[in-house]
């Protein structure tokens, strides 16, 4: 169960410094104990239904969400346990430990990216540097995939919120190619959720990569995904090579623009009918992004993965909690991130392990 002191130092790097008023549309944390309880029973459900715990990442890749969405969901589950309804033991320790089993079986080196997100094997690499059909970077080119990208996550920030933004927003790396190169890897698995959203919100492609080829450039990805830093260098003039590809195809350097600009305009209309919500909107909108990442799991157990009437009554004229996590309050230090996110609480009574 020493999983979790290795989750609790990286997970830590996305608090430190940080308040929690800031998550968006809602703070997540004082309104998933409302009905947590009750997704994560579902959860274990499937995972027994479908005989997870006996099946390596290898067999199950396929169904299960990116590995930052896995660390997400880790993320949000441990701190509510402390203030779910109902605490049950096993529920939660099957499912926790599932994920984090499949973290270290996907990210080996690197399971809770302290500093790096490294779910590609080293054969997965070679193949990436030969076969991948690599344009020449310059800085305009580098400035079009740093907006595109910008575009794509302003996007999955609107269909996915803070909330499941690591189940559409995923980076790799950083690999290293040589002494002073390195490649990463941005992909956004689903830009096209039709089953959360109209077809009027969503992009006209569902699956991006763009690929980077740098040289002199240091990176860390910490814990997330999005949260992939520039340590030292300069990601515009250190682009050496790239590639974008749009459900499978090869873009150009038009096309490329094209879709920046679809995506940016995409994303705006979004964040306009997100504000024109009412809270109670609101919940059910965040009610059914959190359901929707776990869906193919669901559909592999022949489960319905939409919200139940349950989970909708939990949370239906509810307000969020009070006084359950440190509101406008600055963590500074590991230790009282352990305490304040009830992550002790969750490793001793959960998994029995003292941490």
């Amino acid at each position: 169960m020493s999983w979790i002191k290795t989750f609790t130092h990286s997970s830590f790097n996305l608090f430190a410094g940080n308040i929690l008023d800031a998550f968006q549309p809602l703070d997540f944390f004082h309104f998933y104990p409302l009905w947590h309880d009750l997704w994560v029973k579902r959860i274990a459900i499937v995972i027994k239904s479908l005989n997870l715990e006996s099946k390596n990442f290898a067999e199950i890749k396929h169904i299960l969400p990116p590995p930052s969405n896995m660390r997400a969901i880790l993320q949000k589950l441990i701190p509510c346990y402390q203030g779910v309804k109902e605490k049950n033991v096993n529920e939660y320790k099957i499912v926790s430990n599932f994920f984090a089993r499949m973290l270290n079986e996907a990210c080996p080196t690197d399971p809770f990216a302290l500093v790096s997100n490294s779910a590609h094997s080293q054969q997965d690499i070679q193949e990436i540097i030969k076969n991948i059909q690599w344009e020449i970077g310059d800085i305009n080119s580098a400035k079009n995939n740093g907006r595109l990208i910008t575009a794509a996550g302003s996007l999955v920030h609107g269909l996915y919120n803070d909330l499941v933004t690591d189940f559409g927003w995923e980076a790799y790396g950083p690999y290293i190619v040589t002494e002073k190169e390195n490649i990463l890897v941005r992909h956004f698995p689903d830009l096209q959720p039709l089953d959360l959203w109209s077809k009027d919100f969503v992009a006209p492609i569902k699956d991006l990569i763009i690929y980077g080829w740098y040289e002199n450039v240091d990176w860390e990805i910490s814990f997330v995904g999005c949260h992939t830093m520039v340590k030292n260098g300069d990601p515009i003039s250190g682009m050496k090579k790239f590639a974008v590809i749009a459900d499978g195809r090869y873009l150009s350097i038009d096309e490329i623009t094209s879709l920046m600009d679809c995506l940016a305009q995409k994303a705006v209309i979004l964040y306009q009918d997100i504000r024109s919500k009412n809270i109670e909107e609101i919940k059910k909108m965040v009610l059914k992004q959190e359901h929707y990442q776990l869906k193919k799991m669901f559909d592999a157990a022949n489960q319905d993965w939409n919200v139940t009437p349950e989970i909708h009554k939990r949370v239906e004229k509810k307000s969020l909690l009070n006084n359950f996590l440190p509101r406008g309050k600055i963590l500074v230090s590991i230790e009282e991130y352990k305490v304040e996110f009830g992550i002790k609480y969750f490793a001793k009574e959960v998994l029995g392990y003292d941490l």
